[in-house]
């Protein structure tokens, strides 16, 4: 019973920045401000300090570990590149979705074309294509293949796509 659940663990992460086996806590340790993240699991790295959370309801890590650097990295090429392409989907791309599903549909269709269109600018797989994953270089890159790209661009792009297929 030990080594079924042993082996039902993920293998732990190994930190990019300084090649050490991360360690699970929780979120206790990390965010001691935020009580709502205190029993969430994290993997940690005690080298750099870098740490990455889990998947919900698994200790799964959700991308690589970053240290403050990174994760900042991280969540401005999210917040101010990535994200605002496909939230402002509808507006940009002149949709007009007839109910709340329809408008579902659209903007996670868009945001599957921009990960799209993002891995193949980067030269990755859709699956590689994560912030998450990304370092320094990698969040850079991004960056440069996405600024001044609109969405209706990104949408042709996909239907150019689409159509030579």
């Amino acid at each position: 019973m030990r080594n079924a659940a042993r082996s039902a663990l993920p293998e732990a992460p190994v930190c990019p920045a300084c090649h050490l086996v991360c360690r699970l806590t929780n979120g206790r340790e990390v965010y001691s401000h935020r009580p709502d993240l205190h029993d969430k699991p994290i993997w940690r790295c005690d080298g750099c300090d870098g740490y990455v959370g889990c998947h919900p309801g698994t200790t799964r890590p959700l991308g690589t570990p970053a240290g403050a650097e990174l994760r900042r990295a991280r969540m401005l090429l999210h917040d101010q590149m990535i994200d605002p392409l496909w939230m402002t989907a509808i507006e940009a791309g002149g949709y007009q979705p007839e109910d709340r599903a329809a408008r579902a549909k659209i903007v996670r269709a868009a945001r599957n074309r921009v990960y799209a269109f993002l891995a193949e600018r980067l030269g990755l797989s859709r699956e590689e294509t994560h912030t998450a994953f990304f370092d320094l270089e990698t969040c850079r890159r991004a960056w440069r293949a996405l600024q001044g790209v609109t969405y209706p661009e990104i949408r042709a792009w996909a239907h150019r796509r689409r159509s030579s297929s």
